[in-house]
C-alpha cells in the first residue's frame, strides 16, 4: 500500500505506483484505483484547471519523475500524442503517453528496477537516503501543496526503522514493493 494524505489526494509516489502496475500487470488495463491516481496526477499537474496540459505544464510536472523533460521534449510528447491537434494534452492523450512511454521504457530498459530509479530521482544529494527536506521537495516538484503536519505523517510511516532518513528498502515498502 501507499502512504498517503486524504486531504492531498495524491502522494508523492503516485506516478511510481502506476508505473509499477504497468509493468507488473505486463500492460494490463488500468485498474480503477490506478485510474483514478492518474486523474489526480493530470490534476495536479494542470495547475489552470482547463483540461489540458501545455508543454510547460508537463515539463514542471516531469523535473522530477521520469528523470525529467524540457520544454522542448515535452512539445515534441503533445504532438504525438495530440489527437485533436489542439497542441496541448488532455488525459485521454496523457494516459496514451504514459502506457506507450512505460512500453518503450520497458523495451529499452529490460530488468530496470523503476522505484530505485525514482528514489534516485528524489534522493537530490545522491547519499543514498531521502531525509524530510528531500521528501518535501519531491512533493513539492509533483505539484503537492504540502503541510508540515501530513510530510511529518508521511515520513514517519516510511521510515520504519526511525533513523529519520527513508532508505530505498523503506521507499520499496512504502510503495508497496
Amino acid at each position: 500500500a501507499v502512504v498517503s494524505t486524504q486531504s492531498t489526494g495524491l502522494d508523492f509516489v503516485l506516478l511510481n505506483e502506476v508505473i509499477i502496475h504497468k509493468i507488473s500487470d505486463n500492460r494490463m488495463p488500468l485498474t480503477d484505483e490506478a485510474r483514478f491516481e492518474m486523474e489526480a496526477a493530470f490534476k495536479s499537474f494542470d495547475k489552470e484547471g482547463s483540461g489540458t496540459l501545455t508543454a510547460s505544464d508537463l515539463a514542471k510536472a516531469m523535473s522530477r519523475v521520469a528523470g525529467g523533460l524540457t520544454e522542448a521534449q515535452c512539445n515534441e510528447l503533445i504532438k504525438l500524442a495530440d489527437s485533436d491537434g489542439d497542441k496541448k494534452m488532455n488525459f485521454t492523450e496523457f494516459v496514451k503517453v504514459v502506457e506507450e512511454g512505460l512500453a518503450l521504457y520497458e523495451k529499452q530498459n529490460p530488468g530496470t528496477d523503476l522505484i530505485s530509479e525514482e528514489f534516485k530521482n528524489f534522493d537530490a544529494n545522491g547519499d543514498g537516503v531521502l531525509d524530510k527536506d528531500e521528501l518535501r521537495q519531491a512533493m513539492i516538484d509533483l505539484g503537492e501543496e504540502v503541510h508540515e503536519d501530513e510530510l511529518e505523517a508521511m515520513f514517519n510511516a516510511a521510515d520504519a526503522d526511525g533513523d529519520k532518513r527513508i532508505s530505498v528498502e523503506e521507499f520499496r515498502r512504502m510503495c508497496g514493493h
